[in-house]
Order: structure tokens, then sequence, then C-alpha cells
């Protein structure tokens, strides 16, 4: 079941390219088409894994290659699917967190690309987490909503202080990340989205591939405590009690 759930993930993944592809430019979510030339890709191509198995490596149009990003993300929604089965199984809460973290990949590859945290995908993926909070035992919709607040105000306060610093996209994703993380355990995923942002920042300042005024996408740092919050923030926040009580 896990390795049929992570080939479900593979096809989930191109979709995600889909998306990816389209929605920045407010395009529909048509049959995937070359980036390049625009003409429709093959049916055995529509996920690049396959293509790639299969010899289709390039455009049969055009022949400019697949890009690399579609087999990147198509491969991470797959080790994602095959992760999500064994820790949940089959359980209610397996496809809400299966489209928490589909929604964390593309929020993180819009971000990478485009610096944008799309509203037609984070603000329908409050409303849907909300809802199905009560799905979690460690949840519960009071908590999801606590965690929600706290992460909006928390960015919302940091956009204000520093504008320019924090974008107003990044204050919905954190209230996304509180909402799937619950509260007191959005307080981790935070901290571990700021902690893993600022490593990142110094290492490119120290190689010198970044700037003190060079903008660096944030979203993929939240997406990252995001993931961490969701699926160990009560035991995290356990053992912190135990041993600091």
């Amino acid at each position: 079941m896990i390795l049929l759930y992570a080939l479900f993930g593979l096809l989930v993944g191109g979709f995600l390219n889909v998306c990816a592809d389209n929605l920045p430019w407010r395009r529909g979510l048509g049959w995937p088409q070359c980036k390049y030339c625009s003409q429709p890709r093959d049916g055995l191509s529509w996920v690049t894994v396959i293509g790639y198995l299969v010899g289709r490596t390039r455009c049969p149009h055009c022949g400019a290659p697949w890009p690399l990003r579609h087999v990147l993300v198509e491969l991470v929604t797959s080790v994602a699917f095959a992760f999500l089965w064994r820790h949940y199984g089959p359980t209610v809460q397996l496809l809400p967190a299966t489209f928490y973290v589909c929604t964390f990949i593309l929020i993180a590859v819009t971000d990478l690309e485009h610096r944008l945290v799309l509203n037609v995908v984070v603000v329908p993926a409050i409303l849907f987490a909300l809802a199905c909070s009560p799905l979690f035992p460690d949840l519960g919709w009071k908590s999801s909503l606590l965690g929600g607040l706290a992460g909006f105000i928390f960015f919302y306060l940091v956009a204000r202080l520093y504008p320019g610093g924090m974008g107003w996209g990044d204050v919905k994703l954190a209230a996304f990340v509180g909402v799937t993380s619950g509260f007191p355990e959005v307080i981790v995923a935070l901290t571990v989205g700021i902690v893993v942002g600022g490593i990142v920042a110094l290492v490119l300042l120290f190689t010198r591939r970044a700037g003190l005024k060079s903008g660096i996408p944030y979203g993929p740092f939240l997406v990252v405590g995001g993931l961490v919050g969701l699926f160990y923030g009560p035991e995290i926040v356990a053992w912190y009690l135990r041993t600091y009580r």
C-alpha cells in the first residue's frame, strides 16, 4: 500500500507541476504543455518521471528538455506520499494531511520561482484546514484557530515593522502553518522556519551568493517549519514540557 500511495503521489506531483506552471499566470489547469512551444505533452510524458523512464526526455515538437523542476516535484511528492501512508495509514487523517503536504509543496515551488504565495492556493487551504481540524486528535478547531491567529499576528507585525522584509503572502502562509499545526505547536513550526531561514541566509552571505539587501523567498522555510509542526509538533512540545517543567 505504501508503494501504491507513492505511485499515486507521482501522478499528483504531475498535477502540482501543472498548477505551478499555470496558476502564477492566472491560466486554467488544462492538459500539460511545453513551456517553450506551448504544444500539449503526449500521454506518456504527462508525468515527467514516466517520460524519462520510457526515453521521452524532450518535447517532440520543439526538442526542448523537460524542466528538471518537474522531475524533482514529482519525486518529492511521491516520497512524501509514502511517508504519509507510513505515518497515518488508512485513517481519516490521511486525506487532509495529504492535501496539506500538496499545498506546502505547491507554495514552495511558486515562491521559489515567482516570489508568490498565491491567494487562490493559501486562502482555500486555510479554510479547509480549519474544517478538518477536528479529525486530528491532537488538534481540534480551537487549537487550530489559535494557531492560525498566532501565526498570522506574529508575521503581520513583522511585515508592518519591516516593510519589504516580509511579504503579505508569507503572513497568510504563517496563518496556514498555524492552522495545520495548532497551538502551541505553531511556536515550534515558526521557530523551525525562522531558524532554517536564518541558517540558509548566513550560508548565502558567507558564500557571497547573496548580499545584505538581497531578497530571499521566505515561503520554503515556513513550509519546512509547517511540515515539522504538522508531523512532530505535539511530540516536540511534550518533550520540551517534560524537560523544562
